[in-house]
């Protein structure tokens, strides 16, 4: 049920996110922040990371692959990005190697909205795939609590940026 949810999600993003970039469908941020819930990787719900500072995120949680900018500032307003994108490994000994690069939605100096949905989508699609073929404990145990932090942050940009530009 998890992998199909992941799955679906990834789906419809791909199909959605030039409508959703121009502004005529919405991103339901929620529902991608319960998705990541329940992979249950991050010690808290989605949620609370946005308020919280990159110094209590560093110190309590982080796996070290997100470059933190200020410690002071809440999570909310990091402007890197992790993306899971691939996997290998064997299945069969829980042996699970995600691969990971940086992300920059804010490259120009300016909000880039489509590669936020496109980290989401990504993500979600490989994630997905992985939780449909080996058990939940192998996918918490090897995936990156940044990663699925920087999902998180990136649908709430998408979410801010829908605010701004409705």
């Amino acid at each position: 049920m998890q992998a199909e949810a992941l799955s679906q999600m990834a789906d419809w993003l791909e199909d959605h996110a030039t409508a959703i970039a121009a502004g005529k469908e919405q991103l339901d941020v929620q529902a991608i922040n319960d998705l990541l819930d329940n992979l249950g990787v991050l010690r808290h719900p989605v949620q609370e990371y946005l308020t919280m500072t990159e110094e209590q995120y560093y110190e309590n949680e982080s796996d070290h692959r997100l470059t933190l900018q200020n410690e002071k500032q809440p999570l909310s307003e990091l402007k890197d990005r992790v993306l899971v994108n691939h996997v290998d490994g064997s299945l069969a000994n829980s042996e699970l190697n995600f691969t990971y690069n940086h992300e920059h939605p804010y490259a120009n100096g300016t909000y880039n909205v489509t590669n936020d949905l496109h980290t989401i989508e990504y993500a979600l699609e490989v994630i997905g795939a992985v939780t449909a073929n080996t058990i939940m404990a192998d996918v918490r145990n090897n995936l990156s609590q940044d990663a699925v932090l920087s999902v998180a942050l990136a649908a709430h940009a998408v979410g801010q940026w829908q605010k701004n530009n409705s």
